[in-house]
């Protein structure tokens, strides 16, 4: 009977090992980017939770999952955590072409294309990190913001 008992004991463990293990398993290496210097890492999908760790510009993480509040769970030197999506990208080139908005009292507009008459997309607040895309066209960047991509004046971007 002991024996039944202990072989239960040691598959329950090894199956719950195995599906932890699962759960936490890399599907792609994401590269921090649009900050200054680095961003933080948190037990919790949550701007409040506990800090793991801080992750520096441009360091590679391994991407989990998507998770809720904007988030994403990574594995950061074997920590398991949650980062804010907005600074991760799928390419390590991402990080130098940061951008911060400048020049203004509260926000600027990101327009779909690159006219002061074209469609709001957003409103990108003052000090706010962007991403840098390479193109200028008629005195626009074109950058991306929390997913969207369009165009702002350059004279309220500062690249990095």
């Amino acid at each position: 009977m002991r024996k039944i008992f202990l072989s239960t004991v040691v598959s329950l463990l090894i199956l719950t090992a195995s599906t932890a293990f699962a759960r936490n398993s890399i599907v792609a290496t994401y590269f921090v980017v649009n900050c200054r210097e680095s961003i933080t890492l948190r037990a919790a999908p949550s701007v409040y939770a506990r800090e793991l760790a801080q992750i520096p510009l441009g360091q590679a993480v391994g991407f989990i999952e998507n998770a809720p509040n904007g988030f994403c769970k990574v594995n950061y030197d074997g920590l398991i955590g949650y980062a804010l999506a907005e600074y991760l990208a799928p390419s390590q080139e991402s990080y130098t072409r940061g951008a911060t908005v400048v020049n203004c009292r509260q926000s600027i507009t990101l327009r779909e294309n690159p006219s002061t008459s074209a469609y709001e997309l957003a409103q990108i607040p003052l000090g706010a990190r962007v991403r840098y895309l390479g193109v200028e066209t008629n005195s626009f960047y074109k950058v991306q913001y929390r997913g969207m991509v369009g165009y702002v004046l350059k004279t309220y971007i500062a690249l990095d």
